[in-house]
């Protein structure tokens, strides 16, 4: 009985201990804790900003910049995706993209007709990297 006892004694206190370090560093992490219980939405002007910053897709569009970017939620969650966004180039062309914002605040959208791709990162308002 003895020998048992001192075989398992030690098995039992380094569970606790581990136990303790997990909840103790959890606990300590009050940053995670807020951010889990008020998480922040995107809103709408600051994917109109990153949007803004890409080019002309188009062939003939010479790679004109972006002169207006607007973006609705089509969501309510913490992405608010999916996005529906219209994007005014300075070429003239306008191209509507829906968009899908990641938790990481990386984005990636498509035209309705699949041939224009849009991505980049990251939004304001997304959980950070590792979060």
């Amino acid at each position: 009985m003895r020998r048992a006892l001192l075989l398992i004694a030690p098995v039992v206190a380094i569970g606790v201990c581990g136990a303790v370090v997990a909840v103790a560093s959890h606990e300590s992490d009050a940053a995670f804790l807020y951010r889990q219980q008020h998480p922040i939405t995107i809103e709408p002007t600051a994917l109109d900003t990153l949007v803004k910053k890409a080019s002309d897709p188009e062939p003939n569009g010479g790679r004109a910049p972006a002169r207006s970017a607007s973006c609705q939620p089509g969501g309510s969650a913490q992405q608010r995706n999916p996005w529906h966004c219209t994007v005014d180039y300075a070429s003239g062309h306008v191209i509507r993209y829906r968009i899908n914002v990641r938790p990481n605040g990386a984005y990636e959208g498509v035209d309705p007709t699949g041939q224009f791709v849009i991505s980049g990162c990251c939004v304001p308002g997304a959980a950070p990297s590792g979060a």
